[in-house]
């Protein structure tokens, strides 16, 4: 009987041994004991084996002036739509997949601005509405005048426009505003008093 129990014993182990050799030399067992890929610390996040980079999106125009849009994508694509320069024409738009030393760029420049407060409003020639959406997070939004000085929000602004290869429509009018917002009409933005 105890012959027997061992006999049996050494089987059991014997199969076990055997399974875990097979099970190391298959495919699943290579690929799980594979060193992973290093991460890049900007990548915040991936989506089909491919990073995600924050959305970012700005509406700017002037008081008396069209809407211009331009924006980064979760791919990478930065985007812009600006309105036609004479009437007739169709709006100027385009898409261009930056290269990975600007995306890191851009996310870093989103990163100091969404960590800090908005700039007390100003009177500007040029307002812009800002949105950005790192995933998991919540979004930051603001709405601030462009100016000389030095904002996150500005460096950010300035930074995405020189990738554009287009020039936006920003004709010059009287008097700044303090405060409008992009979006709306140019006609609903002249009820709007100039800043003193």
């Amino acid at each position: 009987m105890r012959a027997s129990a061992r006999r049996w014993g050494l089987a059991v182990l014997g199969m076990l041994v055997a399974g875990t050799a097979l099970a190391a030399g298959s495919p699943a067992a290579q690929l799980s004991m594979a060193p992973a890929a290093p991460i890049d610390p900007f990548d915040y996040s991936y989506c089909g084996g491919k990073p995600v980079y924050p959305v970012i999106g700005f509406n700017f125009a002037t008081a008396c002036g069209p809407r211009n849009q331009i924006g980064l994508g979760r791919r990478g694509h930065l985007m812009w739509l600006f309105p036609p320069r004479r009437e007739g024409d169709a709006p100027v738009r385009g898409k261009l997949l930056l290269p990975e030393a600007e995306l890191k760029r851009l996310s870093l420049l989103a990163e100091v601005v969404q960590i800090t407060d908005p700039p007390p409003a100003a009177p500007g020639a040029v307002i812009y509405n800002l949105g950005i959406n790192f995933q998991g997070r919540p979004d930051k939004r603001m709405r601030t005048p462009v100016s000389d000085a030095y904002t996150p929000a500005n460096a950010l602004y300035q930074a995405m426009l020189k990738l554009v290869p287009d020039a936006p429509v920003l004709p010059a009018c009287e008097g700044a505003l303090r405060d409008f917002d992009p979006t709306l009409h140019p006609a609903e933005r002249a009820g709007i008093p100039a800043a003193p």
